[in-house]
């Protein structure tokens, strides 16, 4: 029998995550072995509860928030299995991977980037009843390191995207406006204020033998396809491909990317001459100055960074 605990942000979507979970709160109820409910009730608690939840048995965990509650949740997970097997995760053995617990996500916030490169249903109950009785596939994630807002080294899992420079920038101003009455659109009206005001810095990248210089305005580093609200940043992302895609915008101005939205919302974006794209098991990006970065949609620190996949660390119900 399996042992189920669902992870619950109430506070998602300003709230939405508390509403949603009321709706589909009888039908949980009316399972024939219900799962454990647990709530978050402050930032980084979804990554607490996670991890508990890893070392206290139960094989399937579902994350039901948005993008920072999976993230959270997934390092919850993680970090509770590098407690376990007393090593570094990307030197677990087949066997510890199986023994870490599947991972189910119901996506409620404002941007469910992830959801959509899974094609999961928008839908909650739809959703909810995939991660609760789907089968797990095994997924890659990216580990990375940066700078906290302390100033201290840290690092980090991410499910979906690594991003730094302008949408950095621009994912901090949307969370501070989720309370705004504009909030279904605090992404897209984030984007163009900041466009009018950025100060862009000088970069470096570098993965193998390859090095790129010049003017960082924005850089990815995906698993999935895509990031604010829907943009199709990196169309040729696979979760289960063993590598990252890398994408830099160097040395475009301001207000040229506004121009560029459209082909970042219909996926035509590797179409421009000017954008850098490859592929990387590993990469390096030091700006200066330094650039606010974001993972799965939470703003967490500072560039320099350096990031490495993970291949098939851990299934994914989907």
């Amino acid at each position: 029998m399996e042992n189920i605990c669902i992870i619950v942000n109430p506070v998602s979507s300003n709230g939405k995550g508390l509403k949603e979970f009321k709706l589909v709160e009888n039908f949980i109820k009316s399972l024939e072995n219900p799962p454990k409910i647990l709530f978050t009730e402050y930032p980084k608690h979804a990554i607490e509860l996670a991890k508990d939840a890893f070392h206290s048995g139960f094989n399937r965990i579902i994350s039901f928030g948005g993008d920072g509650t999976h993230n959270e949740v997934l390092n919850g997970i993680l970090m509770g299995a590098v407690e376990k097997f007393n090593k570094r995760v990307f030197e677990f053995n087949q066997d510890e991977v199986d023994k870490i617990p599947l991972l189910g996500v119901v996506s409620i916030g404002s941007g469910n980037d992830f959801r959509k490169t899974l094609k999961l249903p928008k839908d909650v109950l739809s959703a909810l009843k995939i991660a609760l009785t789907g089968t797990g596939k095994p997924i890659d994630v990216g580990l990375f390191e940066y700078v906290d807002f302390l100033g201290n080294p840290s690092q980090r899992f991410f499910l979906n995207i690594l991003s730094g420079g302008f949408s950095g920038v621009v994912t901090n101003k949307a969370n501070k406006s989720k309370k705004s009455i504009f909030r279904g659109l605090t992404y897209t009206l984030s984007l163009i204020s900041t466009l009018l005001f950025i100060t862009i810095p000088k970069g470096i990248l570098r993965h193998g033998e390859n090095e790129l210089n010049g003017n960082f305005f924005e850089f990815d580093i995906a698993n999935g396809k895509y990031f604010g609200g829907g943009m199709c940043v990196s169309p040729k992302a696979e979760v289960t491909d063993g590598l990252l895609n890398v994408s830099v915008f160097k040395n475009y101005k301001g207000l040229e990317v506004l121009f560029k939205i459209k082909k970042l919302f219909d996926g035509t974006i590797l179409t421009e001459k000017k954008l850098y794209h490859d592929f990387v098991k590993e990469v390096f990006v030091k700006t200066d100055p330094p650039s606010l970065i974001e993972a799965d949609g939470e703003v967490l620190g500072y560039t320099p960074v350096k990031a490495r996949v993970i291949e098939k660390i851990i299934k994914v119900v989907y």
